[in-house]
Order: C-alpha cells, then structure tokens, then sequence
C-alpha cells in the first residue's frame, strides 16, 4: 500500500499542485486518459516501490527461505515503498516524460462542492434560484453582476 500511497500524494500535491478538472476525471478519453487507460508512470513509480520488497515478503511466508538481508527492508516496507515511490514518481514526471496534457492551471469544482480554504464559496450561490456554472478556483471573478443576471 505504501507505493500506491506515494504514487497518489506525489501526483496530487506535488506533480498537479492540487489542480484538477473534476468534470475530466468522469470524462471517457478525457485528459485523464491515458495510453490504453494505463497511466505508465504512476505503474512504473509503483513496481520500483514494490518490487524490492517481495524477497522479504516471500521470507514471512516461508521462513526456510534464503533470501539473504532482503527480509531487513521489508520490515519497512510500507516507508520503503512510499519513499522510493514518490521519488520515482516525481522525477519520471518531472524530467523524464511530464504529463503536459494533464495539467491544468486552475482547479475547476462542480458547484457547491467548493472548499472554502480553496478561496471562493458557491454554496450560498448554490442555494439560490440562479444557475451557477463550474468555477475555476484561482480564476479572477469576472463581475458577479453579469454572472448573476438572467440572460
């Protein structure tokens, strides 16, 4: 668990910067589709984390088995793999292949589902009669009134 964990908090807060398109990530062959739906680098981030570690898994299974100082590291498995998957993760997207179709700059939220620590609040919006449409967090707001006003 400890690689996958890795895979996702280093994509989220340091490879996206915690800005995503929500209406995309329910998008078939949105800009979240990878190749043949495979995101190779968080796949490639998480086998360098995990695969160190089996040799010490196989040793827990079956302790008649020789697999040297391999059972050392995976008794920190889960930091082990968490590290080394953040690491790998973070320079495969920073220097080897950056995933530039998929970066967005300004996190976009379904209405109403805005985070007030984000910076704007539509939940007030939301309640009234008017429609709100999806907003970009870190946009400039552009008039409210012209928003706001039936069209």
């Amino acid at each position: 668990m400890g690689p996958l964990a890795g895979t996702i908090v280093c994509d989220f807060y340091l490879i996206r910067k915690r800005k995503l398109d929500v209406r995309e990530l329910y998008k078939d062959h949105g800009i979240y589709w990878y190749t043949y739906g495979v995101n190779w680098r968080a796949f490639s981030s998480f086998l360098l984390g995990f695969l160190p570690t089996l040799p010490g898994f196989a040793h827990s299974i079956e302790k008649k088995l020789n697999v040297g100082g391999a059972w050392k590291l995976y008794t920190f498995a889960w930091l082990f793999g968490f590290s080394v998957a953040v690491v790998s993760y973070y320079v495969i997207c920073t220097y080897i292949s950056p995933p530039t179709e998929s970066l967005v700059e300004f996190a976009v939220l379904p209405p109403g589902k805005v985070d007030v620590s984000l910076g704007t609040t539509l939940e007030a919006e939301a309640a009234s009669d008017h429609k709100v449409d999806d907003i970009a967090i870190g946009e400039k707001e552009i008039g409210r009134e012209s928003r706001d006003s039936p069209v």
